[in-house]
């Protein structure tokens, strides 16, 4: 019996439950999409059946017993949250290329070469030995021919293996460099916005050895804040085009949120400057500190959305006390964007409850 996979997701295809991963209504030699990943791809219907961090620890481990290439795939607006230590801790001792991924969100000024340093010092702190960095762009199409020969001098006749967080963008990568490579105009795998889009691990004959590009499920990072919310919000959190970072001149008892993920409140400071790195479609609120506790307790759902008005009450907040010297730092919130603070101030960072907040020196 031959065993056929979709082409978008990776799972095996079958016609006889629905319910389950991989149906099709009717299967045939020509069969090649699931109705999942068909639905996703001509009626961008949002994926029911999602992979779990179980099914992705099964398929990783799996990839790296076999001798390949790891290209370890990260989303550069949201690095420190998929800068995975589960996957690191995995990837030790492999022959990895580090590859961030969504360059085409970062303002077009940001100088590429201070990204990839920052990049570096950033796998040194953790003794984390990778053989290239590379920045990249899947949506746009940036760098994709530079990492095709990076790829070609690296994987010395082996597969090529894709692994990293869900929603990093390892599939759109992977349908990015079809397209740059070959005559394939159309996506071949699937994506979404949904974490866990991709169910199995998909081989795609690439190389003229008859090696493989090989895509491989996300693994769900339990931190990010998309995991805490309904996807209706996907859209605001998620940026899909440059940003417009949003300079603010800050002073002792003022607050900046965003919109109703968390806030940054400011004491102990003279006059410094605050740039918010979000998505364009994300609310970004200035007050006073004083007013932050009505401005959340009224207006949490509404005016400050997401989260949604359905969802507001399962929402609960944390508070983190940090120091910021007389340097440029950034402030990360898990999933959905950054500050950069110039200037010395105390902060409370106010952050959603089973995500994190992580604080750097400046990425730009």
């Amino acid at each position: 019996m031959i065993i056929k996979k979709c082409k978008g997701c990776g799972a095996i295809l079958q016609d006889i439950e629905p319910e389950k991963a991989g149906f099709i209504p009717k299967l045939n030699d020509d069969s090649r999409y699931c109705k999942r990943c068909f639905r996703m791809m001509h009626y961008n219907e949002l994926p029911k059946i999602v992979a779990s961090n179980s099914d992705y620890e099964k398929v990783i481990d799996d990839v790296i017993k076999k001798n390949g290439l790891i290209v370890f795939v990260v989303d550069i607006f949201q690095f420190k949250s998929t800068f995975s230590k589960a996957m690191i801790d995995k990837l030790r001792n492999k022959n990895v290329i580090l590859v961030a991924n969504k360059y085409d969100v970062f303002p077009k000024s940001t100088n590429i070469e201070n990204i990839v340093k920052w990049l570096s010092r950033q796998c040194e702190k953790i003794f984390f030995r990778v053989d290239a960095i590379h920045i990249v762009s899947s949506k746009k199409g940036y760098f994709i021919e530079e990492l095709t020969n990076t790829i070609d001098l690296a994987r010395k006749g082996r597969d090529v293996y894709f692994v990293g967080c869900a929603n990093v963008g390892k599939s759109s990568l992977i349908n990015a460099l079809l397209k740059k490579n070959t005559s394939i105009d159309d996506d071949l795998i699937s994506t979404s916005n949904i974490p866990g889009t991709t169910l199995n691990e998909i081989r795609i004959p690439f190389f003229l050895d008859g090696k493989a590009l090989n895509d491989t499920p996300g693994l769900i990072n339990e931190y990010d804040t998309l995991g805490k919310l309904l996807p209706k919000s996907y859209e605001k959190i998620c940026p899909n085009n440059e940003i417009k970072p949003i300079t603010y001149q800050i002073t002792s008892g003022n607050s900046i949120s965003f919109a109703g993920l968390g806030a940054l409140s400011f004491s102990n400071c003279d006059k410094i400057s605050v740039i918010v790195y979000a998505s364009n479609n994300l609310y970004i609120h200035r007050c006073k500190t004083e007013k932050l506790d009505d401005l959340y307790k009224n207006n949490l759902g509404k005016l400050l959305n997401p989260p949604q008005e359905e969802e507001k009450n399962n929402i609960k907040y944390l508070d983190l006390k940090v120091e910021v010297k007389d340097k440029k730092t950034n402030i990360w919130f898990s999933g959905f964007g950054f500050a950069e603070i110039i200037g010395k101030s105390d902060i409370n960072v106010k952050y959603i409850e089973g995500t994190e907040v992580y604080v750097t020196d400046a990425i730009i």
